[in-house]
């Protein structure tokens, strides 16, 4: 990922140099009428602006493609209206507790999601599903008005889709800073952290993103669901998404396996990310499961087992 963006900086000063007015791109995986535009500009202010970029379908790009090597003329009226600002914008997190009422009501279990989306349609399964299915958690929770022996807090992220900037700012300050690796009293009190950003498909398991301690616990815990499809536990990791601001300075942070439906052929970073394609009952299998897990993680005598504390870092793996 950071070799691509590289190679994007690198491209966009190219272009620059070169005078282009505007970039025409049939971006990435577009077919169909599906148009993915999503390898714009570096977001890094210090890096010089590209020039304005549109994406078009493949068979659009193809046939201007074929003019210009028959040598014909194409001309193209292009109008984009961008806007850039020297002046800081603010970025938020929006975070919410149901206190917890037992012994352990100053430790919490997190929940949660990103609540920013791209800019082609409405974000509905990247990550509007998400979203929702933790603030149904947080209702089905309240409603029932199960016990909680520890405080339960959902945090909808902002800033995920520029480089998990919400959670991993929310991290740094609330428990520690991956740089330093100096920790706060809040970060012996979490128990656990779960997400929810991989489209609007069922959940069938979970990434125990290196933590094998924590098998047994999941073992156990999604057991019941396993007529409901999930079944798959697996020690690899998973990226790309917020549970890796907590994992990145210790904390025990994991992302659920879903179906993928067409998440990564046809809605993610695309025109066609909207509601149509959010299945109903997926979203309530999804919340479903979070809200038995959560439940019993606020209950169960011990917090999830960790892995060893990192060292400090300041970049690669677990931080993007």
């Amino acid at each position: 990922m950071m070799a691509a963006r590289a190679l994007r900086q690198k491209a966009a000063a190219f272009f620059g140099e070169e005078g282009a007015a505007v970039l025409v791109s049939f971006g990435t995986r577009n077919d169909g009428g599906t148009i993915t535009a999503d390898r714009g500009g570096p977001y890094d202010p210090k890096q010089p602006l590209p020039p304005a970029m549109i994406a078009i379908t493949p068979e659009h790009y193809n046939r201007i493609v074929r003019l210009l090597e028959h040598k014909v003329a194409v001309k193209m009226d292009v109008e984009v209206k961008n806007e850039t600002s020297d002046e800081e914008a603010d970025g938020y997190n929006v975070i919410a507790d149901i206190p917890g009422t037992g012994p352990h009501k100053d430790e919490v279990v997190m929940i949660g999601g990103h609540l920013d989306s791209w800019q082609g349609s409405t974000g509905a399964t990247d990550n509007g599903v998400g979203s929702a299915v933790m603030l149904e958690v947080i209702r089905v929770l309240k409603t029932l008005n199960l016990p909680l022996d520890r405080t339960v807090r959902i945090g909808l992220w902002g800033g995920e889709e520029e480089g998990l900037l919400g959670s991993r700012e929310y991290v740094k300050k609330t428990f520690a800073d991956p740089a330093k690796m100096e920790t706060t009293p809040e970060w012996d009190r979490l128990a656990a952290y779960y997400n929810v950003d991989n489209g609007a498909g069922k959940i069938r398991g979970v990434y125990l993103q290196g933590n094998e301690m924590a098998r047994p616990f999941f073992e156990a815990m999604l057991a019941p669901f396993k007529d409901m499809g999930v079944s798959a536990i697996t020690i690899r990791n998973t990226g790309g998404t917020d549970h890796q601001s907590f994992d990145a300075v210790g904390l025990p942070g994991f992302q659920f396996i879903q179906d993928p439906l067409e998440y990564m052929t046809r809605t993610h970073h695309s025109n066609m990310d909207s509601y149509e394609r959010v299945p109903r009952a997926d979203l309530i299998q999804m919340s479903t499961i979070v809200s038995s897990l959560v439940y019993h993680t606020a209950n169960r005598d011990q917090k999830l087992p960790r892995k060893p504390k990192p060292a400090p870092r300041t970049g690669g793996p677990g931080m993007f």
